[in-house]
């Protein structure tokens, strides 16, 4: 499977139009006039309006967009209040809470790893993090009783990279509740992503590896194991890897320089049709907490501008701001499928290593005009990334609401009939 995986991840590169290994932009240029690239002012104006209209019908309190093609920034722009309460209006360089977006950083930043021969994706993961479960659970019991069977095979780092290990998968969770409620269960610390994995390894898997795919924790497991091979921190790794080679300066887990505190979006849900701040707006702790607790399901915070830059990264091949990240081999490789055909994320679903995929004919596209080379993830907040290599596109829509808004799909439209 791995040699299959890997040739094919080989022979995609090989297609890859020269221009796209050596003709790519090593920076954002936001001096193009649109124009140039057939995007006309009507068009930006219309745009305009559809985001606007989103405050005003009370669908976001703001919401902030990022655009670009090829590099060239069609559009950056911000609308609404990033507090309501006291009327602070949004600006492209605020800080969003980015939840979910965490998981393909950490992603990235263990196959720079992979990359440096520190691992193979079909090692398992108990030859780093031994004493990891080998038995996968058939049964749970309101009672607390259960019965498991031996795993078909240990857990890979591959599995935790998309999604399919079994690791705290819900019929997992069910029986921790169920013993932590009576005491029996683990209790997993939050000091460090370490501790929290260490706590949970040996609980039984909720499904056999590889054979499902279930949304939840294992890039806790993935930033524990960047922790290990590279005998970093993981907020060390990723700064050194990452963050400064790329020039996101502003993205992190906990900030030091209280001045950037203004630039902080306030998180809200919706009750009874009106905006409530979320516990998530308090980010006194971001400055003032231990700072020690850094995993990879989330916790970054940052601005729009910083994800794009890791976006054009991997649009690029691997390189942007004049550094490579990863080798265009790799990239490809984490562009394939490695999910059963059946396999609970929905008809059609595929995933990578950190990325949702579109390359099956039957996966319904987010916009009707979305190539099958996209892939895309985001956060709980409503934050959306989406990279569209044959349409050489970087596409990114932030707002801070918990739940859906519904206008995540409009925009994405939107975005793409400028260029039509």
């Amino acid at each position: 499977m791995k040699r299959v995986i890997l040739a094919a991840a080989l022979l995609t590169a090989l297609f890859i139009p020269s221009c796209k290994r050596h003709d790519i932009p090593e920076e954002f240029n936001y001096k193009v006039k649109p124009e140039k690239l057939g995007v006309s002012a009507e068009k930006i104006s219309s745009l305009d309006d559809i985001l606007q209209g989103f405050v005003e019908e009370g669908k976001v309190p703001c919401v902030t967009a990022f655009i670009a093609k090829g590099g060239n920034v069609v559009y950056e722009k911000s609308f609404g209040f990033k507090d309501l309460e006291n009327k602070v209006p949004a600006r492209p360089d605020d800080i969003y809470v980015l939840f979910s977006q965490t998981k393909a950083i950490v992603a990235v930043a263990l196959m720079t790893l992979y990359e440096q021969g520190k691992f193979d994706l079909d090692d398992p993961i108990s030859k780093y993090i031994p004493g990891f479960s080998e038995q996968v659970l058939t049964s749970v019991g309101d009672d607390g009783t259960y019965t498991v069977v031996p795993a078909e095979r240990p857990v890979s780092v591959g599995d935790l990279l998309c999604h399919s290990s079994g690791y705290l998968a819900p019929l997992t969770n069910k029986l921790n509740r169920i013993l932590g409620s009576s005491g029996q269960g683990p209790f997993a610390p939050r000091g460090t992503v370490g501790e929290g994995v260490e706590s949970n390894k040996t609980l039984p898997l909720g499904f056999q590896p590889g054979t499902q795919w279930n949304y939840n924790f294992d890039m806790d497991v993935v930033a524990y194991l960047v922790e290990i091979l590279s005998g970093k921190s993981l907020q060390e790794y990723l700064r050194e890897t990452l963050f400064i080679p790329l020039g996101m300066d502003f993205t992190a887990y906990y900030y030091d320089d209280p001045s950037l505190k203004d630039r902080f979006v306030c998180t809200y849900s919706k009750e009874d049709g009106k905006f409530v701040k979320s516990r998530m707006s308090g980010i006194d702790h971001l400055f003032d907490g231990p700072k020690t607790y850094a995993g990879g399901t989330f916790g970054l915070w940052g601005p729009i501008q910083d994800y794009a830059k890791f976006c054009q990264m991997l649009e690029n091949g691997g390189e942007f701001n004049y550094h490579r990240i990863l080798r265009s081999e790799t990239v490809q490789l984490m562009l394939q499928n490695r999910l059963p055909e059946v396999n609970g994320g929905g008809e059609g679903f595929r995933f990578g290593l950190g990325f949702e995929l579109f390359t099956h004919p039957d996966k319904k596209k987010i916009a009707p005009q979305m190539s099958d080379s996209c892939f895309r993830w985001g956060g709980a907040a409503g934050t959306e990334y989406l990279i569209d290599p044959d349409n050489d596109l970087v596409i990114l829509y932030y707002i801070s609401v918990r739940g859906d808004t519904g206008t995540y799909p409009v925009f994405l439209k939107a975005a793409y009939d400028l260029f039509e």
